[in-house]
């Protein structure tokens, strides 16, 4: 009898309703079945949405200048010091001497022919690798009938 009750809670206790667990990009429940029929429109529509008249175009009348705010987008901080700082008028600028080099001789540049040395290379020696015994398989064996 305490097997039945047990069973009987453990029944009750999982048959309450589960909430389907949303994955995807869109939220739907299950139970409203989504509608793929045409919109129906209750009322007449009188002219059925055709563009009776053409639609002519109209010039645009520009309106004076919105005033911007009294803040400007640039600010400019000027810095001035005591009048000791300050110059008569526009300083001038004294020319220094100008020391010109010697022209070049013009005329055709004959190339000088330099011989070519060709320095020896001395091949570095090889020195030898030392292999030892190599390990050799033991042949395979042929395994009687019985065996395989």
């Amino acid at each position: 009898m305490k097997f039945l009750v047990a069973f009987a809670l453990i029944a009750v206790a999982s048959a309450r309703v589960f909430e389907p667990i949303s994955v995807g990009p869109a939220l739907v429940d299950t139970y409203e079945p989504i509608d793929t029929e045409p919109a129906y429109v209750d009322i007449p529509i009188t002219d059925g949405g055709v563009v009776t008249a053409p639609v002519k175009p109209t010039p645009v009348v520009v309106g004076p200048a919105v005033p911007s705010g009294a803040s400007p987008l640039v600010q400019l901080i000027v810095n001035v010091n005591v009048p000791a700082g300050v110059s008569d008028g526009p300083a001038e600028i004294k020319p220094d001497p100008v020391i010109v080099a010697e022209e070049a001789e013009e005329g055709p540049i004959v190339p000088v022919p330099e011989p070519v040395i060709v320095a020896p290379i001395n091949p570095i020696p090889v020195a030898p690798v030392i292999i030892g015994t190599p390990i050799i398989p033991a042949p395979a064996v042929t395994l009687p009938e019985e065996l395989n």
